[in-house]
């Protein structure tokens, strides 16, 4: 292998580990937002008070949502040991983004609502891609 592709896998590597510990922060800061402060959160979306049982049920979604925090921290130590854990996060990624779509599409909120983590599920979903595509290059040429 030419060192400048592996330059470039390198850099590719770098880049990927960046992406996920960025994805990484931004879900653990959603979860703990979610746990801690609920209400906060709702606040000025209904003009009554918010029912009890949602508020559990986002401190529940923010306590599953920290977990997979730390999935992406343990991706980025080395992206590809893990490669199964790539699958979890794309499916949960495409079906994140299906259920915002078909969200807005029936009309339960506006397109902005929708995309408030979109960015940030299109980053993941860039760097999986990168993954896959350099373990790709890497098997490529060991085997040349």
């Amino acid at each position: 292998m030419a060192t400048t592709e592996v330059s470039i896998i390198k850099t590719i590597t770098h880049i990927v580990k960046i992406m996920f510990l960025f994805c990484a922060f931004y879900f653990f800061i959603m979860g703990v937002s979610l746990i801690f402060i609920p209400g906060f959160l709702l606040k000025g979306v209904a003009d009554a008070p918010v029912n009890t049982t949602i508020i559990g049920m986002l401190r529940g979604a923010g306590g599953s949502i920290i977990p997979y925090s730390l999935l992406y921290i343990f991706i980025a130590l080395d992206p590809f040991k893990k490669l199964w854990a790539l699958y979890v996060i794309l499916l949960a990624n495409i079906s994140a983004i299906i259920l915002d779509l078909g969200s807005v599409i029936i009309g339960e909120y506006n397109v902005l609502n929708a995309m408030i983590d979109l960015p940030v599920e299109v980053i993941s979903i860039i760097g999986i891609i990168l993954v896959f595509w350099t373990n790709k290059k890497n098997k490529k040429a060991t085997n040349t």
